[in-house]
């Protein structure tokens, strides 16, 4: 209309069949994009849990281990989640410290337990280690069939002790040690009981004829003088008592027959001047 005439007409006309395929339309592209955006949603939320149940299940089996089995080798790997991976770093630091900690101790039980079952002299085992140790020879039949048991003790031990002092019976005990430890050849187990005497387990041995053998080869090894810190030498036998193991069936009667068998020996030998 222009000056109250008309000028030209425009109609507008639609089909519902154009308007109904639009709202469809956009009906399912919305549809499609909330599916797609949840299994993407559904998918980041899987990975990130696997992550983290990954991630705690390996910090888990290393706590386990290290509680369980005193593991302190175990670590934590690297993880993909920062967090978690910064966690884990810490705590193999801390595991780190732990096993340094437990490496130490460990060592210093060692060196304990060797100080209470060993001679601070001669390096030997001592009276303590010589008791488990017949006693566990003792109650195990296999061993006990083919052991035996030495006793030594050191004859005018004392006299060499008043002749030349304490320090040279030392020298003596010590290099009585050591010719026990070479005769032993790492097959038998030498231990010192106190003062000067000895015993000798040992083991293989199937007859009185090859422990009778053994005891003579030992005697020889004690022939040779002893050297002496003041340039002097003394000579110093050693008696020997055996108790076969497979004879006995209790610990105190094979130390008790070794015993007696070695006094014996002791009393029949003639006396040596240092």
């Amino acid at each position: 209309w222009h000056n109250n005439l008309p000028i030209g007409e425009l109609r507008l006309t639609a089909r519902d069949s154009l308007i109904s395929h639009f709202l469809w339309t956009s009906l399912a592209v919305l549809t499609g994009c909330i599916l797609f955006a949840s299994l993407v949603a559904l998918a980041i939320t899987r990975t990130l849990h696997n992550g983290v149940v990954t991630a705690l299940q390996n910090i888990t089996e290393v706590v386990h281990d290290v509680r369980t089995n005193r593991n302190f080798s175990r670590r934590v790997p690297e993880e993909r989640i920062d967090e978690f991976h910064r966690f884990g770093q810490d705590f193999n630091s801390l595991l780190d410290e732990m096993e340094e900690w437990q490496r130490k101790l460990q060592a210093k039980n060692a060196q304990l337990l060797r100080t209470a079952m060993h001679d601070p002299l001669t390096g030997l085992a001592n009276r303590a280690a010589f008791r488990t140790r017949i006693s566990a020879l003792m109650s195990d039949a296999s061993s006990r069939a083919n052991a035996a048991l030495l006793f030594l003790d050191c004859d005018d031990f004392k006299l060499i002790n008043d002749t030349w002092g304490h320090a040279a019976g030392d020298d003596v005990l010590i290099e009585v040690a050591r010719r026990m430890v070479e005769f032993s050849g790492g097959r038998h187990q030498p231990y010192r009981l106190g003062g000067d005497e000895f015993a000798i387990i040992l083991y293989g041995v199937h007859s009185e004829y090859e422990v009778l053998r053994l005891c003579a080869a030992l005697t020889q090894q004690f022939s040779p003088s002893y050297e002496l810190q003041n340039g002097l030498s003394t000579r110093m036998s050693l008696s020997i008592g055996f108790a076969l193991s497979w004879e006995h069936h209790s610990v105190e009667a094979l130390l008790d027959q070794a015993d007696r068998n070695m006094y014996l020996v002791k009393h029949q030998r003639p006396r040596n001047s240092a």
